[in-house]
């Protein structure tokens, strides 16, 4: 379970920037507002023919729109908030790691999204295998 998390985390923290920008676009979203041009004529002799532009929005149209954005905002604060308990899952796991050293290593790979030669550049290792193989493969095979 706890591997899979972890494969998953950048793409849930992508989901959310993603989720985040949606409801922010929802919210901003402006009533339509509609025009048109009809025929009358003058109110009062001589009854000359004009054209009149009239403007507003169609209030049901609208509220059924409004229902919608409602609706799909909800679901998106769902998806949203389901993104945020596995964000939360995977930072206290990497949190009750007791060693520093793998602690490290799985912050600076999940929560840093570091690659596996840059995390031994900064642990004191120069080949990449020995974080991967030695201390981040040699954890998950021991849960």
């Amino acid at each position: 379970m706890i591997k899979e998390l972890l494969r998953q985390y950048k793409s849930i923290l992508e989901e959310i920037k993603e989720l985040n920008t949606e409801i922010e676009r929802l919210e901003n979203k402006k009533i339509k507002q509609e025009m048109d041009k009809v025929k009358g004529s003058n109110a009062e002799f001589p009854y000359q023919p004009r054209s009149f532009t009239i403007e507003g929005y169609n209030i049901i149209e609208e509220e059924q729109s409004f229902k919608r954005i409602l609706i799909k905002k909800t679901i998106l604060h769902e998806r949203k908030e389901k993104c945020e308990d596995l964000k939360l899952q995977i930072e206290e796991f990497i949190n009750t790691i007791p060693d520093s050293l793998t602690r490290r290593v799985f912050r600076y790979r999940y929560i840093d999204n570091l690659s596996w030669q840059t995390i031994a550049m900064r642990i004191g290792k120069v080949h990449e295998s020995y974080p991967r193989k030695e201390i981040h493969d040699k954890y998950l095979n021991n849960l």
